[in-house]
Formats: C-alpha cells, sequence, structure tokens
C-alpha cells in the first residue's frame, strides 16, 4: 500500500512539474475546442488513469506506429488483436467514471479522456502527457 502512495506522490510531482513546464514552453492553439491547462495546484483524481492509458497507447504504437486506432480493454490481458484494432490491456480505476475505449491516432498525434467520478469533470491527456481540462 505504501508503494502505491509513493508511486501516486511521485505521479503527482511528476505532473505538477510537467504542467509548470507546461506553463512556460512555447504552444499553439488552433481555437478548436475548449480546453484549461492544469496548474501546478490542481489535484486531478483521474491521472493515474489518464496515464495508464497513454501508456497503453504509447506501447502499442511502439511495436507499430502504423496503428490509427487502439481499443483499451479490462477482458484482455495481453494485446490482442480484433476486428482489425489492436486491443490492448487497461482497467480504469474507481476513480474514474469513463475513460475513453478506442483512442484515434492521426500521425502519431491522439487524446484520451477520462471523467473524474468524483467531480464530473472531463481531463485529456495528449500523446505529449499533456492533461488538460476539458470545458464545453
Amino acid at each position: 500500500m505504501n508503494t502505491k502512495k509513493m508511486r501516486a506522490g511521485g505521479l503527482a510531482v511528476l505532473i505538477a512539474a510537467t504542467g509548470a513546464f507546461g506553463l512556460t514552453a512555447c504552444s499553439s492553439d488552433d481555437g478548436a475546442g475548449s480546453e484549461t491547462e492544469v496548474t501546478q495546484d490542481v489535484n486531478i483524481d483521474v491521472a493515474d488513469d489518464l496515464n495508464g492509458a497513454r501508456q497503453a497507447v504509447e506501447d502499442a504504437l511502439a511495436d507499430d506506429p502504423s496503428w490509427t486506432q487502439v481499443m483499451l480493454a479490462g477482458d484482455v490481458d495481453q494485446p490482442t488483436q480484433k476486428y482489425g484494432l489492436l486491443v490492448m490491456p487497461f482497467v480504469q480505476s474507481d476513480a474514474a467514471a469513463r475513460v475513453t475505449g478506442t483512442v484515434n491516432i492521426d500521425g502519431g498525434k491522439y487524446v484520451i479522456e477520462a471523467e473524474s467520478a468524483a467531480t464530473g469533470q472531463t481531463w485529456q491527456i495528449d500523446q505529449d502527457g499533456k492533461i488538460t481540462e476539458v470545458t464545453e
């Protein structure tokens, strides 16, 4: 149990550092969609879900970068091809009410969303690991 807390703490520090870096880095905004950049003091309860889902997609693309869709599913124990899709093992936590099940990849770019079960807030992570809040 202490290992989980240490991992969660380490992840929180990593996310905070990434957010701080992201705030100072150059970025482009095409104006499509609404999102709010994460700041250091925001506690994102679905961060582990987002990072885990992103890692599953990254693992899939490491094996074959030509995938245009990757499905995330809790009913497989290892990467499996079904219906022309690569299905990667992923089980969402109780913190998430919903996590994107099928990730569309276009030119190596993708976004995964997770909705917090506690707050109803929707967060997204991109291929670079940048987490932002989705606002509508």
